[in-house]
């Protein structure tokens, strides 16, 4: 069934679609428009505003303005460059409840009284004394950079979540006897009622589990939800029960309409009070909504709430297109950058995809009344699994076969249980904390029974696929589920939503000619990882660093970018050698994808399966792959023992050197072995202990490569490196400002590239260098 706007509706939804795809537009460019010029297109979008035949370019020039002032305010306001890297004693005040990432808390931390630092900074820190509370005023030895993250395809953007979420500066805390707490307390009541909410909840259940969900979907603190369990939801498609949104906000609503339309009913002596009780329903979403934060989706649906509402309240009739349109509007005015995250879209896109299978089920065939409910949970589950396909396949790069049969146990126990009872919980905190605990403890046991039966579902075979990053005429086949949810029942078109989804599941990058490889050269901070793709098979040269946190750079970046490729098969992993900037994702590597032979320089403790010996060759089609250090008997260790391999396609190669050093260049060209290379990932990432102009001589590449992290503490790449690469007539590429390096060498037609990732996808938000 067609939409068909009644005039009011048209004269709402078209401004709202037309200001949201303006600032759509903005978010896309590369450039930031000044404060005086985005004020002047503002300005000039106003006076269009006053001609009827204006209007149209008017809010779509209004919002790209909006947008521009909005995101001009982030970026002024990062930490000074003056202040980067340098160690600073400041006063400063915990905005947000820790959380607990491995041996590190997580802190999010605003001024106190401090010019040099910005509104907002993340921060790490390492074995503090106690956890910090909301509200505490610290002094604390700080080191901070301006925001910045890694670029590598397919792996999250973490420049444009910090720039999102308003940060910044990031940076963490020097351990020492200099950091002291200054004032202890909570800075509002709402802080000490969300933290006496979180204490009660951890105190009705002894599983911490069950806690970190209560504390989400009760006062929207998501810090102690652990990154297993975020995987979790994922992979089951439960994620959106974990943001305050509709559902949450929609119960509180009728909860207080219920009570309140029976309460008024009786004291007015009669039945027909629903429009006070209407009030007081949107009043308390707002009152829940504000609890938990008032993320994007709890701000949606209290605006829709509103809207109805007042609609009621006036007698009047809401197309429901038009309150959607304006919540929307609504969201982007109150915050125009909120409109850039998964949230935003996901929400609405949800809500329009209900709202228009809502509208084909009035013409639908009647079934008996005991199936109708489950028949309506299983229509719309479905629907929005095709509905979000192309959206979830853009943001997450996976399709979440489990999801459907999860939510249709989940949505219901959420919606009758969980929620109701975490809500009552809420309600009698401040009166009957014994009463709020039995509340959440009868919810914490319906989340424990929940979280088995979802762990029951994921284990299943193929219940979460993780899709290739789409490209080009692909985006076509994403397109097609979305069939299934705007094309009529009967109608025979409707099933190619089925063949796009196969299409989408199967779809890979296709693989580099048989007589080719591609390389990239990931861009993992202070370290060094290298992806060699042929057209059978996948090497991947080190694994980066890993941190004391718990995280790793294989986790963060090699295994989302072998995703990305649809790689799940490691047939060559070399480790250089067993330096932790190298070797530190090997562990994670191995755990998460089928690896077929292990070499390294060193030992591994075992983890190996033989050493590298110069003079081992394999073949991969028409590629070769030469080992050219270390001799097998050698009881060199550390960067000495490096081990160096060149890939070649017919007469051009990349050379691949891990940290060695001067020395072991020495021995390289004294052994006579293939240097001579197109490409070389720079020797120890452009320290002046190698790189030596005998080496570079031999090597005499087009491109050298170093692999860096920003604002390193040693200052590589040595400048005078650098020149000795240039002078042989190399152009040498920095990953700390080119962000991952894509070639593509083949036999016949040599090298293509580089492709430099930060270049590609660069927004004005992104440092520029």
């Amino acid at each position: 069934m067609v939409w068909v706007p009644t005039p009011y509706a048209a004269a709402v939804v078209k401004p709202c679609v037309l200001m949201l795809a303006g600032g759509m537009a903005a978010q896309h460019s590369t450039l930031l428009l000044s404060s005086d010029h985005a004020s002047l297109l503002l300005v000039a979008s106003l006076c269009l505003a006053l001609l009827r035949r204006w209007r149209s370019p008017a809010c779509f020039l209004g919002a790209y303005a909006l947008f521009m002032l909005a995101a001009g305010d982030i970026i002024t306001q990062r930490l000074d460059p003056e202040f980067a890297g340098d160690s600073m004693l400041a006063r400063v005040r915990i905005a947000a409840a820790p959380a607990v990432r491995g041996d590190a808390l997580q802190l999010y931390v605003e001024p106190a009284g401090d010019p040099r630092i910005p509104p907002r900074i993340r921060v790490s820190w390492f074995d503090p004394p106690w956890v910090p509370a909301i509200g505490e005023v610290w002094e604390l030895e700080l080191r901070l950079q301006q925001p910045r993250g890694t670029f590598n395809p397919g792996v999250f953007d973490y420049e444009t979540w910090l720039f999102r979420e308003k940060i910044h500066a990031t940076g963490y805390v020097v351990g020492g006897k200099r950091n002291r707490l200054l004032w202890s307390g909570t800075t509002t009541w709402l802080d000490r009622y969300r933290e006496d909410f979180v204490r009660r909840a951890a105190a009705a259940t002894e599983s911490d589990a069950a806690a970190a969900v209560l504390a989400a979907i009760g006062v929207g603190l998501r810090h102690k939800v652990t990154g297993e369990q975020w995987d979790r939801f994922a992979v089951s498609g439960t994620s959106h029960l974990m943001a305050i949104s509709g559902l949450h906000v929609g119960l509180a609503a009728l909860a207080a309409f219920v009570v309140a339309y029976a309460l008024t009913g009786w004291l007015a002596g009669q039945r027909n009070s629903y429009v006070p009780a209407v009030l007081i329903g949107a009043l308390c979403a707002l009152a829940y909504a504000l609890t938990s934060g008032f993320g994007v989706p709890a701000r949606r649906a209290v605006i829709m709430l509103t809207v109805v509402a007042v609609a009621i309240a006036r007698r009047r009739t809401v197309d429901p297109m038009a309150a959607v349109a304006l919540a929307a509007l609504v969201v982007f005015l109150s915050d125009p950058v909120a409109t850039m995250t998964p949230g935003f879209h996901l929400s609405f896109a949800a809500v329009l995809v209900l709202l228009w299978l809502a509208r084909r089920r009035e013409a639908g065939t009647p079934v008996p009344r005991w199936l109708r409910a489950p028949r309506q949970l299983l229509v719309m589950q479905i629907s929005l699994l095709f509905g979000l396909l192309p959206l979830t396949s853009l943001i997450f790069q996976r399709f979440a076969v489990a999801a459907t049969p999860v939510n249709l146990v989940a949505v219901p126990v959420f919606s009758f249980v969980i929620v109701p009872l975490t809500l009552a919980a809420l309600t009698v905190l401040r009166w009957s904390e014994t009463l709020a605990g039995l509340f959440l403890g009868a919810a914490a046991r319906c989340i424990d029974a929940l979280d088995r039966f979802i762990d029951g579902m994921v284990a299943l075979p193929h219940a979460n696929t993780m899709l290739a990053e789409i490209q080009g005429v692909a985006w076509l086949f994403v397109l097609l589920p979305l069939a299934w949810v705007v094309l009529p029942r009967g109608w025979p078109g409707r099933h190619v939503a089925v063949l796009g989804v196969i299409a989408i599941v199967t779809w890979r990058p296709p693989a580099p000619p048989v007589d080719c490889f591609d390389s990239w050269i990931l861009d993992v901070g202070q370290g060094l990882a290298v992806v060699v793709q042929t057209h059978e098979h996948t090497m991947l040269f080190d694994t980066g660093m890993a941190w004391r946190s718990g995280g790793s750079v294989a986790r963060q970046s090699i295994l989302p970018f072998l995703r990305s490729r649809r790689v799940d098969r490691i047939d060559w992993l070399v480790v250089s050698h067993d330096d932790l900037d190298h070797s530190g994702g090997l562990d994670e590597v191995r755990k998460t994808l089928r690896i077929g032979t292990v070499l390294s320089g060193e030992s591994l403790a075992g983890r190996a399966d033989r050493r590298c010996v110069a003079g081992d060759t394999w073949s991969s089609g028409q590629v070769d792959f030469a080992m050219l250090h270390p001799d097998a008997g050698t009881a060199d260790t550390g960067n000495a023992a490096s081990c160096v391999l060149r890939v070649g396609a017919g007469e051009h190669g990349l050379l691949l050197t891990g940290d060695i050093e001067a020395e072991t260049e020495r021995v390289l060209i004294q052994s006579g072995a293939h240097l001579a290379s197109d490409i070389v990932a720079v020797p120890h990432h452009g320290s002046m202990t190698s790189s030596s102009v005998p080496f570079t001589d031999s090597v005499s590449p087009e491109f050298a490569v170093v692999s860096a992290g920003h604002g390193n503490r040693w200052g590589f790449p040595k400048p005078r490196v650098v020149e000795r690469w240039q002078a042989h007539g190399a152009q040498v590429l920095n990953t700390a400002t080119t962000g991952a390096v894509h070639f593509r060498v083949c036999a016949r037609n040599g090298v293509t590239g580089p492709g430099q990732e930060r270049r590609l996808r660069r927004r004005f938000w992104h440092a520029a260098t």
